[in-house]
C-alpha cells in the first residue's frame, strides 16, 4: 500500500512537467536555490536526481522507504553548503 501510494504521488509529479515549458539546467542549480522552490518543483526535481544518480550508478532501483530519509540529508547538506550544485550535493550525499 505504501509503495502503491508512493508511485501515484512520483507519477502525479510527473504529470506536472508537462504544464512547465521551462528547461532547467540541473548542473547550474545551487543548493541555495532549493529553499525558494516550490514543494512540487523541489519533489519532481529531487525524483530526478535519485534517477540520475541511479543511472550513473547502473542500478535499476528505487527505494521508496529511503526517498524521505535521503531527502532531508540532501536538504541537510544543502543548508550546510548554500553555494555548492544541487546535482553535486545530492550525488555527495547518495555516495556516488
Amino acid at each position: 500500500m505504501k509503495r502503491t501510494l508512493a508511485a501515484t504521488a512520483i507519477a502525479a509529479l510527473i504529470g506536472i512537467a508537462p504544464a512547465s515549458a521551462e528547461t532547467i539546467d540541473l548542473g547550474t542549480v545551487k543548493c541555495s536555490e532549493l529553499a525558494n522552490m516550490s514543494e512540487s518543483d523541489a519533489s519532481f526535481i529531487f525524483t530526478w536526481l535519485l534517477g540520475y544518480a541511479g543511472g550513473q550508478a547502473g542500478s535499476t532501483l528505487m527505494d521508496l522507504d529511503a526517498m524521505g530519509s535521503i531527502g532531508s540529508q540532501i536538504g541537510n547538506y544543502c543548508a550546510a553548503n548554500p553555494d555548492v550544485g544541487l546535482l553535486s550535493a545530492s550525488l555527495e550525499v547518495l555516495g556516488e
